[in-house]
């Protein structure tokens, strides 16, 4: 079935591209969103399957894709921990994203075309993260890369967003040639860029390896993160995404918060044995990561543009599973990273449904007192900015505490600090988009208060899904020391996660046994910097935007213009 949960997809884009092209525009979305269903469905079977049968990954055999004297390149998918978490997220919040996309996008005469890029998306992210080897990973890459233009630029009559599309596109170029060249720099060193292969190279070599070998590495992992920077949004390669919210809500939803964004954080997951060989490496994403956080965080606390909001707060987000990549904890990044897909996937969707009631106003400044029109909207974006903001007993709480945690044993009290005080500002700008959405007084004018209502169903139907998973994925992964229930999460990834053996004595704070009392202080203290950050925020929000915050841009005018810009 893994060839049809791949396959699905792809007949969805040719059936939307070339068949649906002239039937009624529903036609194009009960196309694309039964594919993704039955795909989503398939990837169940195989997932289940996977976890059936034990913790070895299993290979499909495809076809020789490229022979080249002793150079070859077998086209197969593989199934692990990792690919099969990345394959339900990507086909089941894909679902969810498609049927919402279908009300969101009705006003449109020829929605086969937006539907064709978004089934056509969905199958290249799956090669990207079910293929065996570098250049298949490659092929998604640049694939998810060339939909997210299209995608970007869908409504590309204006400039602006024709401009935004070429942006991201460009951009991408970048990390990308550090992508080309660690393939290069692994068939240079190992003779193979199989990722199974790879592995077996790397531990049938043990503790030998040479200085040549480790030197190699430390410049593949190098040119494997500048890819990851372009892809993931790092600095200095985040500037793309901000501009991509010109784009459909529903590709800000599926392409730049739950799937194509993550890529980084997939690959250097995938590739983890050879960041553990270079500790110089993982200092660097360490505090990049740090850095895009709190940098991409302080930039959301002064943006009026709603879907600017999240977008900020998708490139900070990112920076925490980057962090945490930084310092060996990857298992935490990956649950980040899922916690993430579904109750970011949450507000950007519950965002869009709010610009559609507001006739496609995204400006928070003239909304307010929403919450009594749109009750449904508002309570699923209530329980995404909880899980955000890490409100104890969301999702967002477990995987952002288990960051928080393992920089602190890895990074030290300065790398917590940093990444604390981020999430103090998400906490901060989150519950000011609140705010000034939902409560408070309407200050939108009297033709848009007199039609505001409710979408309809198919719009906030998945929104009430993504709120219950947003809700409940966290306790997958709770935290050993509140104990309430078994990590499962850390333990489904470990068969993926393997440390050389010249490299676990600097890991072995990873697996070690540490204070209690320290790590529940830890946890209070972010907790703590949350309900500061938050009363803060009602306090100056709860009706409309109140002198002290208009006080605080006046007396620093220049730094409040920067960050605005």
């Amino acid at each position: 079935m893994i060839w049809l949960v791949v396959a699905l997809p792809l007949l969805g884009a040719l059936l939307n591209g070339f068949i649906l092209n002239r039937a009624p525009k529903v036609a194009s979305h009960v196309a694309g969103s039964a594919v993704m269903i039955a795909s989503f469905v398939c990837a169940l079977v195989v997932f289940f399957g996977f976890l059936g049968q034990g913790s070895a990954p299993i290979i499909h055999q495809g076809f020789d894709w490229i022979k080249a004297g002793s150079f070859s390149v077998p086209f197969r998918l593989r199934i692990d921990q990792l690919s099969a978490l990345m394959m339900l997220i990507i086909t089941g919040i894909g679902s969810l994203i498609h049927i919402y996309a279908g009300g969101y996008m009705h006003e449109e005469e020829r929605t086969y075309r937006f539907f064709a890029y978004l089934n056509f998306f969905v199958f290249m992210m799956l090669l990207l993260v079910l293929g065996d080897n570098m250049l298949i990973m490659f092929v998604g890459w640049e694939g998810v890369c060339l939909c997210s233009y299209l995608l970007i630029g869908y409504w590309f009559n204006e400039d602006a967003n024709a401009a935004a599309g070429m942006k991201a596109f460009l951009v991408n170029r970048i990390g990308d040639v550090g992508f080309l060249l660690g393939i290069f720099l692994c068939y240079r060193y190992f003779g193979t860029i199989s990722f199974t292969e790879l592995r077996a190279a790397i531990e049938s070599a043990g503790s030998s390896l040479s200085a040549e070998q480790l030197n190699g590495i430390g410049w593949i992992t190098l040119c494997l993160f500048a890819a990851a920077c372009g892809k993931s949004a790092q600095l200095p390669l985040y500037v793309w995404l901000p501009d991509a919210m010109a784009g459909p809500t529903p590709v800000s939803a599926l392409i730049h918060a739950a799937t194509m964004v993550t890529a980084g954080i997939v690959m250097m997951t995938r590739v983890n044995f050879l960041f553990y060989l270079a500790p110089a490496t993982m200092e660097l994403v360490a505090w990049t990561g740090a850095c895009t956080a709190i940098f991409a965080a302080s930039i959301g606390v002064a943006q009026t543009d709603i879907k600017k909001v999240l977008a900020y707060s998708t490139v900070s987000q990112l920076g925490f599973m980057v962090m945490a990549c930084g310092v060996g904890a990857f298992d935490a990044g990956v649950f980040h990273l899922f916690t993430h897909a579904c109750f970011k996937a949450l507000l950007f969707m519950g965002a869009g449904s709010v610009i559609v009631a507001m006739h496609h106003e995204q400006d928070m400044r003239v909304m307010g007192g929403l919450a009594k029109y749109l009750p449904i909207t508002h309570g699923v974006m209530l329980v995404g900015v909880l899980a955000i903001i890490g409100f104890p007993g969301l999702s967002g709480f477990f995987s952002k505490d288990e960051i928080l945690w393992k920089a602190y044993l890895g990074g030290g009290f300065p790398l917590w600090t940093v990444g604390a005080l981020a999430a103090g500002l998400t906490s901060f700008y989150m519950v000011r988009l609140l705010c000034l959405t939902f409560y408070g007084t309407n200050r939108s004018d009297h033709h848009t208060q007199e039609h505001l209502h409710e979408t309809p169903a198919v719009m906030w139907a998945p929104l009430v899904v993504l709120a219950v998973l947003s809700a409940t994925v966290g306790y997958l992964g709770v935290p050993a020391v509140i104990g309430i229930l078994p990590n499962f999460f850390e333990h489904y990834l470990h068969p993926i996660l393997w440390i050389p053996p010249q490299a676990q004595e600097s890991w072995a704070f990873l697996e070690g046994h540490h204070s209690h009392a320290l790590e529940w202080g830890l946890m209070g203290a972010s907790v703590a910097i949350m309900c500061v950050s938050s009363l803060t925020a009602i306090s100056w929000y709860k009706d409309g935007i109140s002198e002290t915050p208009q006080r605080i841009a006046k007396r620093f005018a220049s730094l409040y213009e920067l960050v605005l810009d």
